[in-house]
């Protein structure tokens, strides 16, 4: 079962200031010892700056992508009602991935779906072709998260734009100099802040295909309970509407 929630982010960070800063196993992978002094500070510089700008790359195509978010798992998370519903008037919609596919059959947009992976940020190695939008911070992993995402291509070129005149301060073109110092992040960062993107995006599904149950939080009062019963038949929803029995007593 899949149970919706919401939306956390995190962005890299590398730690290299000089190339003294590397660790053994850093000046290994890139291979300095075979480098004059001018050869490393270039390969020094040339791999942080393009470690930086692909992790803040993948920070500005964030306004580009539009996020759906699912827990995943056999059994309720009581973490997850803790979290999401501490008053105790949350509601849970109850699918699986069939239905969510059915749900979106007839959909005009491109819906891609992937598994959150958690990820030590500070001691695991970082793939940020793929960080926005499904990698998190390990402390999140408890949300065992499926997200669906929506690439807006309409948000996008100018991203690409703005990425590409920060990439020609960069990078110089093959046989030119390259880069030996810190990039101006500056020179795109107002502008990245002023690409309009909505706050959410609308995409049409069949919410009949979709829903197999719809499940109030244990802590929900009687009336909370009622009132979403009688919202759901006023609008016609044949799903099955349960209080959660995660604080039922274990005795049978």
């Amino acid at each position: 079962e899949i149970y919706t929630l919401s939306l956390h982010d995190a962005l890299p960070i590398w730690d290299w200031k000089e190339i003294s800063d590397l660790t053994p196993t850093e000046w290994k992978e890139l291979k300095m010892d075979s480098h004059d002094d001018k050869g490393k500070s270039i390969q020094f510089w040339s791999t942080k700056n393009s470690r930086e700008y692909w992790a803040r790359r993948r920070f500005y195509d964030r306004r580009a992508f539009f996020v759906n978010c699912w827990h995943i798992d056999k059994y309720e998370s009581a973490a997850m009602w803790s979290v999401y519903a501490p008053a105790g008037h949350g509601v849970a919609i109850v699918a699986n991935y069939s239905r969510l596919v059915d749900a979106m059959a007839k959909t005009n947009e491109r819906i891609f779906a992937a598994t959150v992976e958690y990820v030590d940020f500070v001691t695991e190695p970082v793939n940020t072709g793929v960080i926005f939008p499904i990698s998190k911070r390990r402390s999140f992993s408890y949300e065992n998260e499926l997200r669906l995402i929506h690439w807006d291509l309409n948000i996008q070129p100018a991203i690409n734009n703005l990425c590409t005149k920060l990439a020609s301060t960069m990078f110089r073109g093959v046989g030119q100099p390259t880069r030996t110092d810190e990039v101006d992040w500056d020179l795109i960062e107002e502008d990245v802040e002023r690409v309009k993107y909505p706050n959410g995006h609308h995409i049409a599904l069949d919410v009949e295909a979709l829903i197999s149950e719809v499940r109030i939080s244990p802590t929900a009062e009687d009336w909370f309970v009622d009132l979403v019963r009688s919202v759901s038949t006023r609008y016609g929803l044949e799903a099955r509407v349960t209080r959660s029995d995660l604080l039922s007593s274990p005795m049978r």
